[in-house]
């Protein structure tokens, strides 16, 4: 199972520049615009976003309220990899990043746990760029260990589209930053498809955002801007690739009846992971397998 996270993508510009890569991965399965919460519950900065995505619970429950160093309750709830490497530890799980919450002790982090067991990391204070230049590091990394490696489970982070909206607001740039990122949503699924075991293997590949932007850039407050989230998630590989009314090409299922939820929520993608690797949710987890 892929997880790819873009950092600060607004679900409305998304759908509008039709992207091609992210457009044909809905299609073979589903694309849920998702709202989070008031602020109160859920502030929308990165922190509390990826911790929401990753642990599968919401703030009141992992305790990461902002991106400074404070007390919380990750220990209680890793991130999902963690969580299905404690259940399975056979599972080769694997997470590639470059903001510093994921690889250092900035703020609540870091949010890789102990059972992220192969980790790409480079840390962005040392490119001039940030992540204009980590992101195309991180991708290459990733696509070597999806191609080449054995991953059950992997996350991929790539923060540029935040930067940029934070630089240049949701104009050109910003749709620009996006097109890029589905480049690179492109490339890690052609590794996936180019591994020698592909023919045999099932992969459930997922797209999400931490929180959107305000229109001249910025995040953190309550407007529906920066609420906004999605969910994109399709199969690929041996299991069948599914079609956008949930059907099947090759003989596989998306659930009991061959069919996605109708509704969604971030806290759904953890569950969703563990139900495609078959390992139970724990029932510390409120939301729900997409699948």
């Amino acid at each position: 199972m892929l997880l790819v996270g873009w950092d600060g993508v607004r679900d409305d510009t998304a759908r509008r520049l039709a992207l091609p890569a992210l457009t044909e991965l809905a299609e073979g399965g589903r694309w849920w615009s998702t709202t989070l919460p008031d602020v109160t519950i859920a502030p929308t900065v990165t922190a509390v976003g990826w911790s929401t995505i990753l642990t599968g619970v919401w703030p009141d429950e992992h305790g990461v309220m902002g991106n400074e160093e404070e007390l919380n309750r990750l220990h209680r709830y890793p991130e999902v990899l963690t969580t299905a490497y404690c259940e399975r530890p056979t599972l080769n799980t694997y997470g590639a990043a470059s903001a510093l919450i994921f690889g250092t002790t900035f703020g609540p982090g870091p949010l890789f746990g102990p059972g992220v067991r192969t980790v790409d990391w480079v840390d962005r204070r040392e490119y001039p760029g940030k992540f204009t230049e980590t992101d195309p590091v991180i991708q290459e990394a990733a696509e070597r260990h999806l191609s080449t490696g054995d991953p059950d489970l992997a996350f991929v982070y790539l923060g540029e589209t935040d930067q940029i909206a934070h630089a240049s607001g949701v104009g050109q740039e910003y749709e620009q930053a996006i097109a890029r990122q589905d480049v690179r949503l492109r490339r890690l699924v052609d590794s996936l498809r180019s591994r020698p075991s592909f023919a045999d293997e099932e992969w459930l590949v997922m797209v999400t955002t931490d929180h959107g932007h305000l229109d001249e850039g910025g995040h953190g407050g309550g407007s529906w801007q920066e609420r906004q989230s999605f969910i994109v998630a399709g199969v690929l590989g041996a299991g069948g690739e599914t079609g956008s009314d949930g059907a099947t090409d090759a003989g596989g299922e998306t659930g009991p009846d061959g069919a996605w939820a109708d509704e969604a929520e971030n806290i759904d993608i953890a569950p969703t992971a563990l139900t495609h690797l078959g390992i139970p949710v724990p029932q510390r987890l409120h939301g729900k397998s997409l699948r």
